[in-house]
């Protein structure tokens, strides 16, 4: 059946030969090979992790100074506002006080020249009426009596 004879050990040590000889040519090439790939898998994944957390990093940065700079420019912004707001309200607080004071001369004006008018009519009452009455009727008329104090309430 089986024969342990001299073939079987040159067999035996010519397959130990091939290994070794396999090992050294083929399977430490192969594995180191796929030893050095494996590492340069490791170093760029690392590398990629590394860079993602830096991007992250950098973005949450960009957003926080983002973030800043538009609270800074809102406020900023109201702070014109407001500003603006209070000049605009003093401009428009002067212009109605200088116009009631120009209204309130402008009324006194024409208060004095009313009553200077009113005084300066006065004495020519009875003539205006004596004129009035004569276009009016087509005839003269004289008017005797002259009431000044219902003249003057009448005129005021």
């Amino acid at each position: 059946m089986f024969e342990f004879n001299a073939t079987f050990i040159i067999a035996m040590f010519s397959f130990v030969v091939f290994i070794m000889i396999m090992n050294a040519i083929l399977y430490k090439p192969v594995l180191k090979v796929i030893n050095e790939r494996q590492t340069y898998i490791d170093d760029n994944l690392n590398a990629a992790q590394n860079s993602k957390t830096k991007a992250k990093s950098i973005l949450d940065d960009k957003e926080c100074r983002l973030n800043e700079a538009s609270a800074k420019s809102k406020q900023i912004v109201s702070s014109r506002v407001l500003e603006e707001n209070e000049k605009a309200k003093c401009l428009t607080e002067s212009a109605k006080a200088e116009s009631l004071q120009s209204i309130n001369s402008a009324k006194k004006a024409l208060q004095n020249e009313e009553i200077q008018t009113a005084e300066a009519l006065v004495p020519n009452i009875k003539a205006l009426a004596e004129n009035i009455s004569a276009k009016i009727l087509g005839e003269t008329t004289s008017i005797e009596n002259v009431d000044y104090d219902y003249i003057n309430k009448v005129l005021k």
